[in-house]
């Protein structure tokens, strides 16, 4: 299957510090990852782990979310920011661990899924 390149950011704050991963799908793809150590990893994807990712974002809907009660003394320990482009659409989404926790749905689902899919490709981590 012939597909535009994607480019896709992911930006991870939690209570140590932060993971920044850029993820390239072409011809080559290639993921990078900068820690909060700055220390850059960068490395090809294999044929199924590019498949698994444009898999994951085929299933992302726009997650609506409903307005729940939320324990305002209880902070966030991690937060999310991904950003997906391509030559025909612009994708940014930005959650925090307590809005998926407080959902009665499964919107953040597919969004919690390409996440995790993409943080599971740091294989030095």
């Amino acid at each position: 299957m012939k597909t535009y390149p994607i480019a896709i950011e992911l930006t991870v704050w939690f209570d140590l510090g932060l993971n920044q991963y850029e993820v390239t799908i072409d011809e080559a793809s290639r993921i990078s990852i900068k820690r909060t150590d700055d220390v850059l990893h960068t490395r090809d994807l294999t044929g199924p782990e590019t498949q698994m990712l444009l898999d994951a974002i085929q299933t992302l809907k726009v997650p609506i979310a409903e307005d729940v009660a939320t324990n305002s003394t209880k902070k966030a320990s991690s937060s999310y920011e991904l950003i997906i482009e391509s030559a025909h659409f612009s994708l940014e989404f930005n959650w925090e661990n307590l809005d998926v926790e407080a959902s009665n749905t499964d919107a953040f689902d597919a969004l919690t899924k390409l996440a995790s899919l993409i943080q599971s490709l740091d294989l030095d981590h």
